[in-house]
């Protein structure tokens, strides 16, 4: 049995299911705090409704018939406009979500003092000189960057159903990420210690950059679990195939990022714990979808996923009198 096209792999429906189920989520989110009156959102479920339909209608279309070049390549890259707008809408749900009587710092503070015996907003405070921050506040920087490079370097590569496979556990990660801020809203060590530990030296990097990010963020709840630990760790792990000075460049970027959310007090240490958490679940579901795949030969029947994402029966689009 043939192995189907990249866009109709499992891995590609996979990822078409998680941006769908991650979107719905917040779109339910939008209602819930609508119905409430909260401010903000009713502009989070015309946004969020407007994502998923676009979503489903580019999932659809790919999956049926014989689409073309450009639209397959969308439907490749559609993950970096999925999740950057995923999380750019979060800004309209803070209201209903995040109100002051559920902001979790100062339970996220106890726990790194209970189980790792560490003050985060004062453990940096020692070494952490403007040449210092400047370091790592580039590899915190960086942390943008990743996804573009890894997909890059994939395509360039011509390995199309292992960018399904990347998208797919980014996607997977980071939608666990964006649920969480919602459910655990936290605004990390340096805006739940205002004044009360030392602020961060700005240096020729550090200040601006920092300026830059503070100016740009939708919204300041997004501390547990770290995306950055998610998104660099994920990136460095989906690169590895690729192999040569770019496989370690990677992995030295995202463990770079990962320690910069703590030495520049970002986040909580139990917030990188549960980044890494993610890291683990989106590795562990792609290794397993990737042998369930191996163990069906590499057929496109994706059973449940395919009759949901294309309107057809489960097995029907691997054989062509299935297309229009």
């Amino acid at each position: 049995m043939t192995a189907p096209e990249p866009h109709r792999s499992p891995f590609a429906r996979a990822h078409d299911a998680v941006q769908m189920v991650g979107l719905s989520f917040f779109l339910c989110m939008g209602l819930g705090g609508w119905v409430r009156g909260a401010e903000g959102a009713g502009t989070a479920v015309l946004f969020y409704g407007g994502l998923l339909a676009a979503t489903a209608w580019l999932a659809h279309r790919v999956s049926r018939g014989e689409p073309g070049p450009a639209l397959r390549n969308l439907h490749a890259a559609w993950a970096l406009v999925a999740l950057t707008g995923a999380f750019s809408g979060l800004q309209w749900l803070v209201a209903s979500a995040a109100p002051p009587e559920r902001r979790f710092d100062g339970v996220l503070a106890d726990l790194d003092r209970d189980w790792f015996g560490v003050d985060v907003p004062r453990w940096s405070e020692g070494f952490l000189t403007a040449p210092v921050a400047d370091v790592f506040m580039v590899f915190y920087a960086l942390y943008f960057a990743m996804p573009v490079a890894a997909l890059a370097a994939l395509w360039m590569r011509g390995e199309r159903e292992r960018i399904y496979r990347a998208v797919f556990t980014v996607a997977l990660g980071l939608h666990g990420c964006y649920m969480l801020y919602l459910l655990v809203p936290a605004a990390g060590p340096r805006h739940a210690y205002v004044g009360l530990s030392e602020p961060l030296p700005r240096g020729w990097i550090t200040g601006p950059v920092h300026d830059f990010i503070r100016d740009l963020e939708p919204q300041p709840f997004d501390a547990f679990p770290s995306a950055h630990v998610v998104l660099g760790l994920l990136c460095a792990a989906v690169s590895w195939r690729v192999g040569g000075w770019f496989r370690w460049t990677m992995a030295v970027v995202g463990a770079g990022t990962a320690a910069s959310t703590v030495v520049l007090r970002y986040h909580w240490l139990v917030d990188v714990l549960a980044g890494l958490v993610l890291v683990a679940v989106a590795l562990a579901a792609a290794e397993a979808l990737a042998r369930r795949a191996a163990r069906r030969g590499g057929s496109g029947d994706h059973d449940r996923m395919a009759e949901l994402v294309s309107g057809t029966e489960p097995g029907s689009l691997s054989s062509p009198a299935s297309a229009p």
